[in-house]
C-alpha cells in the first residue's frame, strides 16, 4: 500500500494506492477462474490506511457499498476526514468502485 500526505486544496483528503497482489492465495478460492478481491479485504485496507495515515485505532464500520467487482491489481484510493467519520473511496480511472464510511 502506498500512502500519501493530504493533497489538494482541502487538506483533509488523503490519497494513496492499494495493491491487491494477484499472487495472493485467497484468489484460489475467490474465484479461481475470475479472481475478485473480497469486500472484507477492501474494508480492511481502508482501516489499515486510516491507522497509518491518521493514527486512528478506534472506529465503527458504518457502511460500504461495492459498485463493481474489484479484481487484483492497483487502485487509487482517497480518505476524507470529516468531523466524526472517514469517507472512503476506491477508484479505477474515472470510476468509483467502492465507497464507505468509517465512524471515528
Amino acid at each position: 500500500m502506498e500512502l500519501g500526505a493530504p493533497t489538494g486544496e482541502i487538506k483533509n483528503i488523503y490519497e494513496g494506492v492499494f495493491r491487491f497482489d494477484p499472487a495472493d492465495g485467497i484468489y484460489m478460492v475467490h474465484f479461481p477462474t475470475h479472481p475478485v478481491v473480497p469486500g472484507s479485504v477492501i474494508v480492511h485496507a481502508f482501516i489499515e490506511a486510516a491507522g497509518r495515515l491518521l493514527h486512528i485505532q478506534e472506529y465503527t464500520i458504518e457502511r460500504f457499498g461495492f459498485r463493481e467487482f474489484v479484481t487484483p491489481g492497483e487502485y487509487p484510493f482517497s480518505i476524507q476526514l470529516l468531523e466524526n467519520r472517514l469517507q472512503c473511496a476506491l477508484h479505477y480511472g474515472d470510476k468509483t468502485l467502492v465507497t464507505g464510511v468509517l465512524r471515528v
